[in-house]
């Protein structure tokens, strides 16, 4: 049983750090965010980064690799956002 919730936990964190991935990519590709908010952007950031470090002490969690995956992801998005290329 705890085998199946482990697979549950994987799945959980692969996909739910993955969700901004693409607007990442996104924002890479055109050097700049389009319709979205200082607000969403400061959020997914220090949202990203609070979680990692909460989670930096069991690092064998799935959780710590969802994290780092979002944390990522938010800084190419704030990068860009308030940094646009030109």
């Amino acid at each position: 049983m705890n085998y199946i919730i482990e697979i549950c936990g994987w799945i959980g964190a692969l996909s739910y750090s993955i969700y901004s991935i693409p607007q990442a990519v996104d924002a890479w590709h055109q050097g700049k965010t389009q319709d979205l908010s200082t607000g969403m952007v400061l959020l997914l950031f220090f949202g990203g980064l609070c979680s990692l470090i909460y989670i930096l002490p069991d690092v064998k969690s799935p959780l710590f690799y969802n994290f780092s995956a979002s944390l990522m992801a938010s800084s190419t998005i704030a990068r860009y956002h308030f940094f646009p290329r030109k």
